[in-house]
């Protein structure tokens, strides 16, 4: 993808690349995004587990005690990433857990300095 971006890029009249610098920003970003908010890459023989976040919510469950339909946890950005790293430092990289939890009746919400 960024190569093809790049191709059509520099095939462009100067004039017209002006216009395609956010276009070219927001391709980036969200191909960025669906790379990290894949699920983690961490699985044996190339096979897709049940539950691609079983691990995490293991994890999570040894940190904050046995989960239970209604539960929210609230946890700060750096201590969840030392519990389920990420390659993508950011909440949103997050966002595909929180939805499995939601799922589960665990809500999970993340607090981040950038908000």
């Amino acid at each position: 993808m960024i190569q093809l971006m790049q191709a059509l890029f520099s095939v462009m009249p100067e004039t017209a690349q002006q216009p395609m610098t956010d276009f070219r920003r927001l391709c980036l970003e969200a191909e960025e995004k669906s790379e990290f908010n894949a699920a983690p890459d961490d699985m044996d023989d190339g096979q897709q587990p049940v539950d691609p976040y079983a691990d995490e919510i293991k994890r999570l469950e040894a940190e904050y005690g046995p989960f239970a339909n209604g539960m929210s946890i609230t946890v700060e950005l750096k201590k969840l990433l030392e519990i389920c790293p990420r390659r993508r430092r950011r909440k949103d990289a997050y966002r595909n857990l929180q939805k499995t939890l939601d799922e589960m009746g665990v809500t999970l919400k993340i607090k981040s300095q950038k908000g």
